[in-house]
């Protein structure tokens, strides 16, 4: 009877967080925003490195390149993929902050697991010290806890949330939409040494052409991503006011649950007087 009273408020615990994205480490409400965030971070990443190593190509052929129409080809396309290269790398660096913060953030969502053996530990206290009707009694107030503070954890990343996933995938549409024009800038750039320098100048300029509204798109992807760090500070603040006033209300509950036992032992002492 025993086990089973304590088994049967871990169940209740578990499907209270059903919903809830979790690993063995406790619980997870970001893993789906987590996800994209990491493809685009990788994303990026590989995407810079591109254009870091085509730049470092173009600067090299460019003093052996005597053709007037190659080279004018070459400089224009130094010009378009450093302009792509300076409006990535302060949004790489925001979503690194940003991804950084989210471990922090993660760090706190994961206290939910420990709330819910604390409670059943002190369940099973209880059980052991008084009778099943008491029992009963403490397993609704610890749940109530849980639930009431579970659900305030929610509700502070919710609006963070719905910012980060929407963000995230407009990231990795204005990405998916950069990758193939600028495979072919590069390209166009390589394979200019071995064909006409008109072609070459051609093949450069329409790549340069659907790129030409990269760099601003990219800019505003900046200018979002500082929107997203505010959003996430008043996620991390939220957190913390709310795990703060649950460890306030554990000790009060901790007390209650003492006085529990204790008026429990007295009411036995006074019956078998």
């Amino acid at each position: 009877m025993q086990r089973t009273i304590w088994l049967l408020f871990l169940l209740v615990l578990k499907r209270g967080n059903h919903t809830q994205q979790s690993d063995d480490n406790g619980v997870l409400y970001l893993s789906p925003t987590n996800n994209l965030q990491n493809a685009n971070d990788e994303a990026i990443y590989q995407y810079r490195l591109n254009l870091q190593s085509a730049l470092k190509e173009i600067l090299s052929d460019l003093p052996d390149t005597r053709k007037k129409k190659i080279r004018q080809a070459l400089q224009e396309a130094l010009a378009g993929l450093t302009g792509l290269n300076l409006a990535i790398t302060p949004l790489a660096v925001n979503i690194g902050n940003i991804k950084k913060q989210q471990t922090e953030l993660n760090w706190q969502l994961k206290h939910q697991e420990e709330w819910k053996f604390w409670a059943a530990a002190k369940v099973q206290k209880v059980w052991e010290s008084t009778d099943v009707l008491i029992v009963a009694e403490v397993v609704s107030i610890t749940e109530n806890l849980y639930n009431r503070y579970g659900l305030q954890l929610r509700n502070c990343v919710g609006d963070f949330l719905w910012v980060q996933i929407r963000f995230n995938q407009h990231l990795k549409e204005i990405l998916s939409k950069l990758l193939s024009p600028t495979s072919e800038l590069v390209h166009a750039t390589e394979m200019c040494p071995s064909i006409k320098p008109k072609k070459c100048r051609k093949a450069v300029r329409n790549a340069l052409n659907v790129l030409q509204d990269a760099p601003q798109n990219l800019h505003d992807l900046w200018t979002q991503s500082d929107k997203i760090k505010d959003s996430q500070k008043q996620c991390n603040l939220c957190l913390e006011k709310t795990l703060d006033d649950y460890a306030e209300e554990r000790i009060e509950l901790e007390k209650q649950l003492e006085r529990i036992i204790d008026e429990y032992r007295e009411s036995m002492t006074t019956v078998q007087y």
